[in-house]
């Protein structure tokens, strides 16, 4: 009976149990099973034992033990835990004699360092000095005034300086010629204005009645022309004409209201009005 007819019968346990024979066999079909077996696993212990070899026989004991075989055989190194150390020398290390120590090159001269400095708040700083300067100035000048002129008022602001002077003192009514009590007022002035090195504006005001002659068609002619006279009596005293200039606002800058007498007077008025120099 062939191998192939045999049958084997699994319990629940996966576990083989005795092989179920059919008709006719005599049951010796497992027996050639498991001598081919055991032929193979003798061959198998075989060829490891030819591999692995023996450490106290030598390579040509092992090719003569097995010659029919012709598998060849490798004999490993024996294992050993000290590392590879180099022999050392006797001699002793000496330098050559023209040896000399590394002198570096000269370093080129450096530059001299130049710091960046903001020069703005520099510049304010002198600006407010210059300002606080001429604001003493303009304190020792106002000073200089008193006592105080009759009819001369004398203001002062952040920037300027300002003379009020009325009308009367000056000129009489609609003209513009100065008179011998103006010409005084203003020589009374003229210490004070020479001190100053700032430049000088004349301006010159009316109030708000109309005026109509040949020589004055409007209170801008008048204006004008009062604040004129001035500057050329001014110039005459003894000062730059470059720092003095004239102007007529006519009725456009009154003080008081026009509706009254004494509005009207105090609008009629020539100031002299001093700017504060221009820091150099």
């Amino acid at each position: 009976m062939s191998r192939a007819t045999h049958r084997y019968a699994i319990d629940a346990g996966d576990t083989l149990i005795a092989p179920v024979n059919h008709a006719g066999d005599q049951g010796g079909g497992w027996l050639m099973s498991y001598l081919d077996m055991l032929t193979l696993l003798i061959t198998l212990f075989v060829l490891l034992l030819a591999l692995t070899g023996n450490d106290d026989s030598s390579a040509s004991d092992e090719a003569l033990a097995f010659p029919a075989l012709g598998v060849p055989t490798l004999q490993a190194p024996a294992w050993s835990p000290n590392f590879y150390v180099p022999p050392r020398s006797n001699k002793r290390y000496v330098p050559p004699r023209d040896t000399a120590f590394y002198t570096p090159p000269p370093m080129p001269p450096r530059p001299p360092r130049v710091i960046m400095v903001n020069p703005a708040p520099a510049q304010n700083l002198m600006a407010s000095v210059e300002a606080s300067r001429d604001t003493r100035r303009v304190r020792q000048l106002t000073s200089t005034l008193k006592p105080l002129i009759d009819g001369v008022v004398v203001t002062q602001s952040a920037q300027t300086l300002n003379f009020r002077i009325e009308n009367r003192l000056l000129f009489s009514s609609s003209r513009a010629g100065l008179t011998d009590a103006g010409r005084e007022v203003l020589r009374q002035l003229m210490d004070s204005l020479q001190q100053y090195e700032g430049d000088i504006t004349i301006e010159g005001h009316t109030d708000s009645r109309p005026i109509a002659t040949d020589r004055f068609p409007s209170n801008w002619e008048l204006s004008t022309a009062r604040a004129t006279a001035v500057l050329r009596f001014l110039v005459e005293e003894g000062l730059d004409s470059d720092e003095l200039r004239a102007v007529g606002y006519a009725d456009t800058h009154p003080l008081k209201s026009n509706a009254t007498p004494e509005g009207r007077a105090a609008n009629r008025r020539v100031e002299l009005v001093l700017h504060e120099p221009e820091s150099q």
